[in-house]
């Protein structure tokens, strides 16, 4: 089985994106529907030929842990 970790972090940047996108443009939800589709895929095909290097762990560890802080610990303090 896959790394679960992966793919929620992969997604949630994904969202991110997409949220930030429909925001500052607009866009409809057939729009918004489509960019999901297209950034999915593409991030789908980047992370099938990443996962096989020591780049995609590190990356995936780094955004995880870098996350959890920010939620748990930084942002209490605002």
């Amino acid at each position: 089985m896959e790394n679960i970790t992966s793919y929620v972090i992969i997604g949630a940047l994904i969202s991110a994106l997409v949220q930030f996108l429909k925001v500052k443009f607009g866009t409809t939800s057939t729009v918004t529907l489509v960019i999901v589709s297209v950034i999915s895929i593409l991030s789908g095909t980047i992370y099938f030929f990443l996962k096989e290097s020591q780049l995609l762990p590190s990356i995936i560890s780094i955004l995880g842990f870098a996350g959890a802080i920010y939620t748990y610990i930084l942002k209490r303090f605002e």
